[in-house]
């Protein structure tokens, strides 16, 4: 009898050292948040946005001549814009309206634009003499660093639709990648 014991006792130990495998650790996973005092949550999907302004000719700005090609730009042209929203979820009683302020590297030609930088393409240049406007969903300009127009808000889920275009800053056109990065802040009224 002590021998049938010492024997479970010994399959229970050996079957518990092996279901530790079970428990190995494969990856990690980190979870970010913040708990804030606002009428609104932004939408998980809204907080981290890429907007693809996509592979634009430089013709659009202006024309290309000779060898080696030479732009003619007019400055404040701009490219076919390209749409993103901003979802606010859950907004209460309390929620009349809201405007947005981005903010980001400023355009060394204008302030009111959002720079363009080589996203680490080695070897690769910056395309130069544009620059990022950003625009409500009327195409109306949002200079960086100043609110937008004011959006209103409704009870439950609100969509913020904006848009983004590369627009001439200068009168030549180089090209390259055209990336940048900006931020934005929400303001409830």
């Amino acid at each position: 009898m002590q021998k049938t014991i010492f024997v479970k006792l010994a399959t229970l130990a050996v079957a518990g050292m092996l279901s530790q495998g079970a428990f190995a650790a494969d990856g990690t996973v980190n979870f970010t948040g913040e708990i804030v005092d606002a009428p609104c949550s932004i939408s998980p999907n809204s907080q981290n946005l890429t907007v693809p302004l996509g592979k634009v000719s430089r013709t659009v700005f202006g024309t290309v001549t000779g060898t080696p090609p030479v732009s003619t730009a007019t400055i404040g042209k701009k490219s076919t814009p390209a749409n993103f929203t901003i979802d606010l979820l859950g907004c209460g009683a309390t929620a009349k309206g809201a405007t947005v302020t981005f903010s980001g590297t400023a355009d060394l030609d204008d302030a009111s634009y959002l720079r363009v930088a080589n996203a680490g393409q080695v070897g690769v240049g910056a395309a130069s003499g544009v620059a990022i406007e950003l625009g409500d969903s009327a195409g109306t300009k949002i200079a960086l660093g100043s609110p937008s127009g004011e959006y209103v808000l409704g009870l439950g889920d609100n969509s913020l639709k904006f848009q983004a275009a590369y627009v001439a800053t200068r009168t030549a056109v180089t090209v390259g990648p055209a990336n940048s990065v900006a931020q934005f802040t929400v303001a409830y009224k």
